[in-house]
């Protein structure tokens, strides 16, 4: 497989993948659950209410959920 050169004007962040053998279907209830906060996700964005992407927090919190520290 041919490596790509990041984009230089992009900021980027490794994180491992893992590879999950069962998904579960969302019920009707939870995929309108899930819509509803993705619209009011893109809503607070459009808004001015997001907050920046900061890579130590986000490092820092994710790791912290890969060893079950988080729930």
């Amino acid at each position: 497989m041919k490596k790509v050169a990041p984009d230089a004007k992009r900021d980027t962040l490794a994180v491992p993948v893992i590879t999950m053998e069962e998904v579960p279907i969302l019920s009707e209830r939870e995929r309108a659950d899930l819509i509803s906060s993705l619209k009011q996700a893109e809503a607070d964005v459009a808004a001015g209410r997001a907050k920046p992407f900061n890579r130590e927090e986000f490092k820092r919190r994710f790791l912290a959920i890969c060893r079950g520290e988080i729930a």
